[in-house]
């Protein structure tokens, strides 16, 4: 029983107690009592009337809980929702925020490597630079070693052939260079022929550009013997075998004088040639047709053996190149063909054949031409018992 009936249950009781005692005022006609029951009608009046408005209420608040009630369903059932939705999203953001660990893991992966890529390549343009900077030094150290020691050895090599029989030469140095010659004159070798002196210079130079040094010696030594009647018109200058190849031009007119840029290698037959010469036991009276011809054939065996030296240069700069790629295939095939080369005879080229072919021209000539033109090895007549 609810409290709204229980005071409902007290109010109708002291309604009917009241209409009780004023019955009994009105049977008895006491006035105290009868203003009493009126007072009493009145406040049971507003007690109905109160009541009346409770009922209301309590119907009010019925429908307002019953509203209540539904509104709490809906609530809740909005609430389950959310929740289910909350959950939801709850795993999406797990998983979200996972695959951003591991992409944030990733990225940070593949930063260190990038890093240590960037560093690698780093290192390997310092290792390269090293390399290079190394390779250029030890260039440029062998390039001062092979002119630092070119002058002498080039004044060594010339003394040692004026020794022998088909190249002997009065010879002279700048350190005991003849009476007459005295000043800034002063050449690294020169020889004695027919009563003038023929100039072998050895040219140091360290300058990048050979060429144009070449082109300042000349002028600058064509200065200095121009009018000199003791100095043969034919002059040579002596560069090391390597330096002739980046040489675009070996011979020079300058002053009355022809200048040829010569290797070491052409000294011997050089001398050999103006041997021949001297040989002549008239040559200043020779025939100027016959002397023309000696002179165009020293030219020819210059021009041979400076282009042949050069020739020989630039194929072993390619063979170096080529072992240099050799190198850098796999180093287990490099073991196997080192030890197939070391198992290889060397050629030998002081045998009698070859020593026939140096010593005879004409059978060189003959073996080129069996090399070209190849002769059958089966005679018409061995060909026709066959058939």
């Amino acid at each position: 029983m609810t409290p709204l009936y229980i005071l409902t249950g007290i109010v109708l009781a002291g309604i009917g107690y009241i209409a009780f005692q004023l019955q009994k005022a009105q049977t008895d006609g006491d006035p105290r009592l009868k203003a009493e029951l009126n007072r009493r009608t009145e406040e049971i009046g507003e007690l109905k009337n109160q009541l009346e408005q409770m009922k209301t209420e309590k119907n009010e608040l019925a429908t307002n809980g019953k509203n209540m009630f539904a509104q709490l369903k809906n609530v809740e059932s909005d609430h389950k929702a959310l929740m289910k939705e909350r959950e939801g999203l709850s795993t999406r953001v797990t998983k979200f925020e996972a695959d951003q660990e591991q992409k944030q893991k990733r990225h940070e992966d593949m930063a260190t490597k990038l890093e240590e890529a960037k560093s690698a390549l780093e290192d390997e343009k310092i290792r390269i630079r090293r390399e290079d900077e190394e390779r250029q030094k030890q260039l440029m150290e062998e390039r001062d070693r092979m002119w630092n020691d070119h002058e002498q050895d080039v004044v060594a090599l010339m003394d040692g052939l004026t020794k022998k029989e088909h190249c002997a030469f009065p010879s002279y140095s700048n350190t005991n260079l003849p009476e007459e010659f005295s000043g800034s004159l002063k050449p690294d070798f020169m020889i004695g022929f027919l009563e003038q002196y023929i100039i072998f210079d050895a040219k140091v130079s360290r300058s990048q550009d050979l060429q144009h040094y070449i082109k300042e010696s000349v002028k600058k030594t064509a200065t200095k013997i121009k009018g000199n009647q003791k100095i043969y018109s034919t002059v040579f200058l002596v560069v090391p075998t390597d330096a002739v190849q980046s040489l675009k031009q070996i011979s020079y007119y300058e002053e009355g004088f022809t200048f040829y840029v010569v290797s070491p290698e052409s000294l011997e037959p050089i001398l050999a040639g103006f041997k021949r010469i001297e040989h002549y036991e008239f040559a200043e009276a020779m025939d100027p047709q016959e002397r023309e011809n000696i002179v165009d054939l020293i030219a020819a065996f210059h021009f041979h053996i400076s282009t042949r030296n050069a020739h020989e240069v630039g194929m072993l700069m390619h063979g170096l190149e080529t072992l240099a790629k050799a190198e850098q295939v796999h180093p287990e095939l490099i073991a196997e063909a080192l030890v197939k080369k070391a198992k290889m005879r060397n050629l030998n080229t002081n045998t009698a054949e070859i020593k026939e072919l140096v010593t005879n021209p004409k059978h060189v000539a003959q073996q080129l031409l069996e090399l070209v033109q190849p002769k059958a090895k089966i005679s018409k007549e061995d060909l026709g018992n066959v058939s």
